[in-house]
């Protein structure tokens, strides 16, 4: 059901403008000064076309860069099996996919996924599942496309099916996948104000849930939760939203990703059938300290978040509009709130426009890989923030949805079905002029 929201009461001009000069708000109410925020805070920074991703916040104090610093020479460090020559950095493996955080998340946009010659490229990780949930018993629920020693789970190809779809080939160095585990494939994302979503109170994200779509809207997102140490916890990160924290969402990539054991996680990716991680030396118990994963959690969260582009604001200003009355906004919701947060109080109580709702959605069958991930549906996904869309279009390697199909920002709104589908056909037979405005507003955001 299409429908305007309450924010086309707000003149669009002052609403998605990218305006970031200091006013005078003495005399405005509460929500007149809200919507003249910069697109991310405190945590905004002027756009760099050289580094538009992993920049650190403009205002940091000497303190918080210090520290910041420490943990991005621990991102972008190439780890080395045990035993090693540098003890701090060692533990890699012996599966894995990366040997560094920064191979799967550049500061110049996306890494490699569906490469031209078929081969698959690091950016594509690939989860192993049925559409119950049920793991693969020997390989377990991640590939792992690497080895520092031996052979490597396997390797895949890919290739266009008749739809338009990766259709892709495993060849396992192994055993064959079980009968009904599917390969699912899972974009790495851009990183980009990642420390803010960390901070949007569970009272905001849940303000949005409407699990049996009460209102009639033909919108149900719903939140993923989980069970972490016998406590519900909220998923708000990664594709599936399986990951409650960004602390919890590092840990997780450190282990399936890279083979490193953390506190959080500290067992090796094998399951009792691999006798691969037995064998080989152990970097540590765990091989990450909890320093060590302090260090790269305090550099994710104070990343900033580019300035918005603007080149004509009228044109800019009728894409939102359209963005809005198409429904888009019901689930790429504009703006989220950040909660309190004493160890970075510059990003406490800021008003975001990252535009998600951290929520799960069905987006329908052609976007189902028939894989389950906790209790997300294979055709459930969270919601993807928009913000920065554009500079990832504008990227060598740049693909869009969960498994890279899209290598456009149009091809990504065609492939959305399910909640989204009214949404897209409405998209579909707008004149061209409004399309390109709302592309404009897309990759302005």
């Amino acid at each position: 059901m299409l429908r305007t929201s309450l924010l086309l009461s707000i003149p669009l001009s002052v609403l998605f403008s990218g305006c970031t000069a200091d006013l005078d708000t003495t005399n405005l109410t509460e929500q007149e000064s809200l919507v003249w925020h910069p697109v991310a805070g405190s945590a905004t920074a002027d756009f760099d076309p050289n580094y538009p991703f992993l920049q650190f916040i403009p205002t940091l104090d000497l303190a918080n860069l210090t520290i910041a610093s420490q943990g991005r020479e621990l991102f972008i460090a190439d780890w080395d099996a045990a035993p090693g020559t540098r003890p701090l950095l060692d533990g890699l493996g012996p599966l894995a996919i990366a040997s560094s955080c920064d191979a799967c998340h550049l500061p110049t946009g996306r890494a490699a996924s569906l490469n031209p010659n078929g081969e698959v490229g690091v950016g594509l990780l690939f989860r192993l599942a049925d559409s119950k949930g049920k793991v693969d018993p020997y390989y377990g629920g991640q590939l792992q496309t690497a080895a520092t020693a031996g052979n490597s789970e396997g390797r895949v190809s890919w290739q266009l099916d008749s739809s338009g779809r990766p259709a892709f080939t495993l060849v396992t160095n192994q055993l064959a996948l079980a009968e009904g585990i599917h390969l699912g494939p899972r974009l790495s994302p851009q990183l980009t104000g990642i420390g803010l979503l960390d901070l949007v109170t569970e009272h905001d994200i849940l303000s949005r849930e409407d699990e049996f779509d009460l209102n009639g809207d033909g919108i149900s997102g719903r939140a993923h939760w989980h069970e972490v140490d016998g406590e519900r916890v909220l998923g708000r990160f990664g594709w599936k939203a399986m990951q409650p924290s960004l602390r919890h969402q590092s840990a997780g990539a450190m282990q399936q990703d890279m083979g490193l054991t953390t506190n959080l996680n500290p067992d090796e990716p094998c399951t009792l059938q691999q006798t691969i991680c037995s064998q080989q030396p152990s970097g540590g118990s765990p091989e990450v300290s909890d320093n060590s994963l302090d260090a790269i959690n305090d550099f994710l969260s104070l990343l900033a978040v580019p300035e918005r582009r603007i080149e004509d604001q009228e044109t800019f200003d009728q894409g939102a509009k359209l963005f809005d009355e198409l429904g888009c906004a019901d689930c790429h919701y504009p703006t989220l709130t950040t909660g309190q947060s004493d160890k970075y109080p510059l990003l406490s109580n800021q008003l975001i426009y990252a535009y998600t709702d951290l929520l799960l959605h069905d987006l329908g069958s052609d976007l189902s890989d028939q894989v389950k991930e906790g209790h997300a549906e294979p055709s459930e996904w969270r919601t993807p923030p928009l913000w920065s869309l554009g500079l990832v279009e504008a990227s060598p390697h740049a693909r869009f949805l969960h498994d890279g199909r899209a290598k456009t920002i149009e091809q990504a709104v065609i492939w959305h079905g399910g909640e989204a589908l009214e949404s897209r056909r409405a998209f579909e037979v707008l004149d061209e002029n409004s399309k390109q405005n709302l592309l404009i507003f897309l990759r302005g955001i």
